[in-house]
């Protein structure tokens, strides 16, 4: 199948431009348009007749729909693509940068008009980019979701993860929470190094010492670990990474004799569809995913015919404190208690 960039060297147009046509975006004159079709098909690329004047498609590249907050991601993103007239390709379990590097080639090869990854490799304190240069230097708009490279010419739509862990902090200090554990995953990965900073800089102003922090990984198993060892250093409080990790935190603080929250308050992030129906409902932090899906959608579907690509942006979105059953007040004289 021609590329992308042999269509455009031989029509005389941008490789962005190509994809709009490809895709059937407006913003094209009809005349280019019809030197493009011409010149794709003398090449042998395919073109369905049936789909041009039809929106553009999107490449969308989630880690699993297994864990609720992903699938949340990928359903708003797709309703937002959906009412702005775009279809989306979907692609899901890049565990290693091999197989993401093959899933955005398939997307470049299906002629998508622009790319969205969210919590992809690019999250990784030394993944290679070279991947994602592929997607941009084609002239596809590349939005990366909750991760930012410097070193990489593209957009990004991240959680405000500072603002995240000091409104946890704050309400657990208003609770008279002094020893408290965060329990987060891979310590290489961009938005854990952004809670662990604001962690050390939030409660070092608390003046109790350093606070203890559990690595470990963004599951129940994950949590429930984390939660035992976290104890064993004498926390009353567990801030956690995500809310599947809180619920396996549950199960640890338990089968340490321990009740949530008359001995240990625990909070968790993202707020997915069950974290009120946990026991206790469940304190956490809510990711403003319909906002920031429309940022990046909004981000990746602003390209016109001159322009081979949005400018390299950075979206940071507050996200929003929930309060409900599983914080309360601080035992008495629990912050000194060792287990």
């Amino acid at each position: 199948m021609a590329r992308l960039i042999d269509i455009a060297r031989e029509a005389g147009v941008s490789e962005a431009t190509v994809s709009r046509v490809l895709n059937g975006k407006t913003g094209v004159n009809e005349a280019t348009r019809t030197v493009v079709l011409d010149v794709a098909r003398r090449l042998g690329r395919f073109v369905e007749p049936s789909a041009v004047g039809h929106g553009p498609v999107v490449g969308m590249l989630v880690p699993d729909l297994d864990n609720q907050v992903f699938a949340a991601w990928a359903e708003r993103l797709e309703a937002e693509l959906f009412e702005r007239g775009a279809s989306t390709l979907v692609g899901i379990r890049a565990r290693t940068v091999e197989r993401e590097r093959e899933i955005l080639q398939r997307f470049l090869h299906a002629g998508v008009a622009a790319v969205i990854v969210v919590s992809g490799h690019h999250a990784q304190q030394n993944a290679p980019l070279d991947h994602y240069r592929e997607v941009t230097s084609a002239g596809i708009p590349l939005v990366l979701v909750n991760g930012v490279q410097p070193g990489l010419d593209a957009a990004f739509v991240s959680t405000d993860d500072e603002n995240a862990v000091d409104i946890v902090l704050t309400h657990l200090h208003e609770l008279g929470h002094r020893r408290v554990g965060l329990a987060v995953g891979d310590e290489h990965t961009w938005p854990v190094r952004e809670k662990l900073r604001a962690f050390e800089t939030g409660t070092a102003r608390w003046g109790e010492g350093e606070q203890p922090v559990a690595f470990t990984d963004f599951s129940y198993a994950g949590g429930y670990e984390a939660a035992r060892e976290l104890l064993d250093r004498g926390v009353t409080a567990i801030v956690c990474g995500s809310d599947v990790m809180a619920v396996g935190a549950f199960e640890g603080v338990r089968s340490r004799g321990l009740e949530v929250p008359r001995d240990v308050s625990i909070v968790g992030y993202d707020d997915v569809f069950w974290a009120s129906l946990t026991h206790p409902a469940l304190t956490t932090v809510r990711q403003a995913v319909p906002s920031m899906a429309r940022a990046a959608v909004r981000t990746a579907l602003s390209g016109g015919e001159d322009s081979r690509r949005p400018a390299r942006t950075e979206v940071v979105v507050r996200p929003q404190l929930i309060v409900r059953g599983s914080t309360a007040a601080a035992p008495d004289g629990a912050a000194s208690m060792e287990r």
